[in-house]
């Protein structure tokens, strides 16, 4: 069994991080959405919505990013599986998971603003 497999929580976490940096490096859409995400945590503390508020804005916030990387691996299988060769499903397939980005980016901006500037009661 690879090395990697059984490794213990902190190298799994470097990995990961080094997830993260590649895709933040090759990925134009995962820096939109980190900076996203870095815009609404700002306009929640400025608002003064309470640490509750914006935990959950952060973590919302993160929704699209986390459908974007599953969509960006998939996209590369796909590419790396397939080739440049255009085929009907494969386009099928990168708009289903584009659409899954896009549903992600809906509902986490659209209930951060919810969040961010509901009427304080």
């Amino acid at each position: 069994m690879p090395k990697w497999k059984n490794s213990n929580l902190l190298d799994k976490t470097g990995y990961s991080l080094n997830g993260l940096r590649c895709a933040f490096i090759s990925e134009k859409a995962i820096r939109n959405e980190s900076i996203g995400l870095f815009i609404m945590v700002l306009i929640a503390v400025a608002r003064q919505t309470g640490l509750w508020t914006t935990t959950a804005v952060f973590i919302l916030c993160l929704l699209p990013i986390t459908i974007e990387l599953i969509n960006t691996s998939a996209e590369i299988l796909i590419d790396m599986r397939l080739g440049p060769i255009f085929r009907e499903e494969v386009k099928m397939i990168k708009d289903m998971l584009s659409a899954a980005v896009f549903l992600s980016l809906c509902i986490a901006y659209g209930l951060s603003f919810l969040l961010i500037f509901r009427p304080h009661i």
